[in-house]
């Protein structure tokens, strides 16, 4: 078994580089005052409604499992890990916004978002498993930041337009 360098820098690089931002930001939010019970509030909400897109991913991931699909266990894990992450962050987000914004998000406009975005995410994954060519994962990245551009963008309504 061969040891690979950059996969341990990549691997313990982002877990340090993600400590000290957790740590970089919750002393920049302690000393601006934003640990109170609405930021607790809100990323609790997150924690729990990405463990619902988790599953999600489990069924999809055992969708493919059962049409033949080899997954490796390290892929599966990394799956997981990576949708129960990026929707927590995604969630917390959209919770934040609505809960501090004046103009609310719309409904409609979050919905379709993050339908898009999940979507290109999923189809981009398979057609990757499926080809085994990594590089179209690639491909989902712009219908996903568009997506969210347009999920996390509140409407502006024609009296706040100023020119």
């Amino acid at each position: 078994m061969e040891l690979n360098i950059g996969g341990m820098i990549g691997l313990y690089g982002g877990v340090i580089c993600g400590l000290l931002g957790w740590w970089f930001g919750r002393k920049k939010a302690r000393k601006n005052r934003g640990l109170d019970e609405l930021y607790y509030h809100i990323w609790q909400k997150a924690r729990s409604y990405s463990w619902y897109v988790s599953l999600g991913a489990l069924y999809v991931l055992f969708t493919l499992i059962n049409f033949g699909i080899e997954l490796s266990t390290a892929m599966v894990l990394g799956i997981l890990f990576l949708t129960h992450v990026a929707s927590w962050g995604i969630i917390g987000i959209v919770l934040t916004i609505n809960m501090s914004s004046t103009a609310p998000l719309q409904p409609s406009r979050v919905k379709v978002g993050i339908i898009v975005f999940v979507t290109s995410i999923i189809v981009f994954t398979i057609i990757s498993i499926l080809t085994t060519n990594w590089l179209f994962l690639l491909c989902s990245i712009p219908p996903s930041l568009i997506a969210l551009f347009t999920a996390l963008t509140p409407k502006r309504k024609d009296s706040e337009v100023t020119y």
